[in-house]
């Protein structure tokens, strides 16, 4: 039983269908009274709440800098109608208690009047039904952005990884340099598990001194066979704010995985989630300023760490970096400064350019000390204007429903193509979300593959 509640979608399927509806209810409930009076007070309530959302939203970009992009309409709506619904019921609650106090008094003094006083029913249901609308906005946003795609990621939290690599799934050939593709000769041997591993490591920021958090690993099938074959590598990194565990808990990345792997007998990328942030709010723009020196870190230290732990092809002709949002900005910025390191990417909903907020004199200030010329020289468009890169490949996706990211995403591939990458672009269903990045990742793999390898 408890297993089939913690599998209850709750970004898709008919749960946040059904909880609009209860929403709708409870927000009617509310709002119907007989009162001339409470009409406008509901009208007056739902402008201010409105207002009062946009306001918010907007001071989250423009004041507090959380993000370096707008909120999406649906977000500000729901925010909106959170606020109305709190107002509402409180309203109701409150002034149905002093009509009570009000009522006690003139009983208590003999007087008698025509105040009628609101039932405790009344007051507690009204408190309720805004607790519901409260819930039900909040399931909305999680519905968008599919933060938590099921109960139990929303109870449990991201899932826990045993720690290290054991010394026998470390490396142990001196020559781990394969110039033809791995499918060539693979037979899968009798003896090996169904599906992958993933791991809790620590890559250490030996060269950028970068304070990174655990990282983790996934270890496919055929890297458990008796004679290990030389897999690829794909170094993988998630949005921002987020953490290397959100790939396992919003984005499906086991399944997806484990799928490929199937597809493929046992063969698929060995896939690191290195974390370029250092915290969940952290945002360095993975690059080297006065935030860290997180470009070293992603171009040094973790390959440095893949290449001297793991039993994987040093080949770098057979690496891949992707990511989705930052993590797919991150990626972009990998293959245009370090081609040598990244030969193929992809790219879901990535950014035009690193940022740390919208105001992009702001974001020069705190990680340049002001210096446009100096980010300007690093950021993707420049080198893609300056340098060729006939040899890259890459793939990139967005949301349908994702206006800003599917623009970025056209202009970063025409800027691409003039400087001779291999680009190809897709959409899928949804907006900026983890729902939209469960979709893509397959043909993202599938795409990868072929540049890896693997089929």
């Amino acid at each position: 039983m408890l297993k089939w509640i913690y599998g209850i979608e709750l970004a898709s399927g008919p749960v946040p269908v059904v909880a609009l509806g209860v929403g709708a209810l409870a927000l009617a409930y509310l709002l119907i009274r007989r009162s001339p009076k409470w009409w406008i007070f509901a009208a007056a309530s739902a402008v201010a709440s409105a207002a009062a959302a946009m306001a918010l939203c907007w001071a989250v970009i423009n004041v507090w800098y959380w993000w370096p992009e707008d909120l999406p309409d649906t977000i500000v709506v729901c925010v909106g109608f959170a606020v109305w619904g709190l107002v509402l019921g409180l309203t109701t609650a409150l002034l149905g208690l002093g009509r009570a106090v009000r009522h006690a008094r003139t009983a208590r003094h003999g007087v008698s009047g025509e105040l009628r006083k609101t039932s405790p029913v009344r007051r507690l249901t009204a408190v309720v039904a805004a607790v519901a609308v409260l819930s039900v906005s909040a399931l909305q946003i999680n519905a968008y952005f599919g933060e938590y795609p099921t109960v139990g990621s929303l109870v449990n939290g991201a899932p826990v990884l045993a720690e290290g690599i054991p010394h026998f799934l470390t490396k142990k050939d001196a020559v781990r340099y394969r110039v033809l593709p791995i499918k060539d000769g693979w037979t899968p041997p009798h003896v090996m598990p169904a599906s992958g591993e993933f791991r809790q490591v620590t890559i250490p920021g030996t060269r950028s001194h970068f304070d990174a958090r655990p990282a983790i690993v996934y270890l496919p099938p055929a890297y458990f066979a008796p004679s290990r074959p030389l897999l690829p590598v794909m170094v993988l990194v998630t949005g921002q704010p987020g953490a290397p565990s959100d790939w396992l808990q919003s984005g499906h990345l086991a399944q997806t995985l484990d799928a490929y792997a199937h597809a493929h007998d046992g063969l698929a990328p060995v896939v690191v989630m290195p974390d370029p942030n250092g915290s969940e709010t952290g945002n360095t723009m993975c690059m080297n300023s006065a935030l860290g020196r997180v470009d070293t870190y992603m171009a040094v230290d973790v390959p440095h760490w893949i290449t001297s732990t793991l039993d994987v092809d040093t080949n770098h002709r057979h690496w891949a970096v992707a990511g989705f949002s930052y993590g797919g900005t991150c990626a972009v910025q990998m293959v245009t400064r370090h081609p040598n390191v990244y030969s193929s990417f992809a790219a879901i909903s990535p950014e035009r350019e690193p940022a740390l907020t919208a105001n992009r004199a702001v974001t020069i200030q705190r990680a340049f000390n002001g210096h446009s010329a100096a980010f300007n020289a690093v950021v993707p468009m420049t080198l893609l204007k300056h340098r060729k890169y006939p040899e890259i490949h890459g793939w990139f996706a967005s949301g349908q429903q994702d206006l800003v990211y599917t623009k970025n995403v056209a202009e970063i591939v025409s800027a691409g193509r003039k400087a001779g990458m291999n680009l190809t672009s897709s959409t899928f269903p949804g907006g900026h979300s983890w729902v939209m990045v469960s979709q893509a990742l397959p043909a993202a793999f599938a795409f990868l593959g072929v540049r890896l390898g693997l089929q």
